[in-house]
């Protein structure tokens, strides 16, 4: 039985297939992964990048300065350097707790040092870019001007906060 040259032919061109097939690099790219500090204020849950929180620092004496405005409760003194610290309560219509159980969550960003008061540090974790959705359209007020994104955490969408919008708000 003959061999036609057409079968020839296709028959060569399938080997080379399977051999370019089979060379193929496999390229593993990760996604870019972000930090993110979780935090309860009021009731309900937020976080911030983590690049813009420097520290956490527990609940501290904060002097209080005549003829600050309502957002700013007063200073305090972080090593040496002297911090403003912003009632982020106020931004987000939630209510206080006690000043003694209060957390303060140093923000670095830029030229932007300050404490942003928070109730308490849920967890710190890396996730990935993918999983940050666009914030809801129904959010109002000024809530509406610092949400960034929502993610998810323990079945709970949580509204990610960016530092530099609360600059934008406090020096206007």
């Amino acid at each position: 039985m003959a061999v036609s040259n057409d079968q020839l032919k296709s028959e060569l061109i399938l080997e080379e297939l399977k051999r370019r097939q089979m060379t193929k690099e496999v390229v593993d790219v990760e996604e870019g992964r972000v930090k993110v500090v979780i935090f309860v204020c009021g009731l309900n849950r937020y976080a911030f990048y983590g690049t813009d929180i420097r520290e956490i620092l527990p609940a501290s004496e904060i002097s209080w300065v005549p003829s600050l405005p309502d957002y700013i409760p007063g200073l305090i003194n972080v090593r040496g350097d002297i911090e403003s610290v912003i009632d982020l309560h106020y931004f987000l219509g939630e209510e206080k707790v006690e000043s003694g159980k209060l957390q303060i969550a140093m923000a670095v960003r830029g030229e932007f040092h300050s404490g942003i008061m928070i109730d308490s540090i849920v967890d710190v974790l890396d996730i990935a870019l993918s999983n940050i959705q666009p914030p809801l359209a129904t959010l109002s007020g000024a809530v509406r001007d610092l949400v960034t994104g929502e993610i998810e955490y323990g079945g709970e969408t949580i509204s990610l906060l960016d530092v530099g919008k609360l600059e934008a708000l406090i020096t206007v």
